[in-house]
């Protein structure tokens, strides 16, 4: 029982060590050796429960989602009416990106370094992505529900247009280093809502 305890921290540090260096620093800059070393275990332990550095990343990406869905429902649930909830995503947004000193969001981060669409680490960040989207969607379909001057807005179409305003609004955050993307996001989504 004490070995199988001591194994699972052992996991746990290994997996909370990648989540700050490759969202820190990117995939491609951490090498398995420095987790190994950061993460205080060793490569027979590293291996046993991660047999390749894709498989620790997909860990990874897995726990980013976890962590960032949560804060975002968060966010949402801490809003009272349709439209506050509707719009709440980007006051996450406006917290997060400073929080994080820009670095952006670590999905989009990771589909710049891996290329290839098919491989796993891909098919989480579209997972994820898919996650977002779906959680705009049902926003989307309460605020038309809210109120009559809503009730022609057509659900599918306004989700992936603040999708694509949203990722826009976190890339140019990241690049510019402030929030100003944010609000002026804010301010489209608004009108495309009147």
């Amino acid at each position: 029982m004490k070995k199988e305890k001591n194994e699972s921290e052992a996991r746990r540090r290994i997996i909370a060590t990648a989540v700050d260096l490759f969202y820190r620093q990117g995939y491609r800059a951490t090498g398995i050796n420095q987790v190994i070393a950061e993460a205080g275990v060793s490569k027979n332990t590293f291996y046993y429960y991660f047999p390749s550095k894709e498989d620790l990343c997909v860990t990874y990406l897995q726990e980013r989602h976890a962590y960032w869905t949560s804060l975002l429902k968060d966010e949402i649930n801490a809003r009272k009416t349709p439209h506050e909830r509707f719009m709440s995503p980007l006051g996450l947004l406006l917290k997060w990106l400073p929080s994080s000193n820009y670095r952006g969001c670590a999905f989009l981060n990771m589909a710049s370094e891996i290329p290839d669409i098919d491989s796993d680490m891909r098919k989480e960040v579209i997972y994820h992505k898919d996650g977002l989207r779906t959680i705009l969607r049902e926003l989307a379909k309460d605020l038309r529900k809210s109120d009559g001057k809503y009730a022609k807005l057509d659900p599918v179409e306004l989700s992936d247009a603040y999708y694509t305003i949203f990722e826009g609004a976190i890339s140019s955050s990241q690049n510019f280093g402030d929030t100003w993307p944010v609000d002026a996001a804010r301010k489209t989504i608004e009108k495309l809502i009147m």
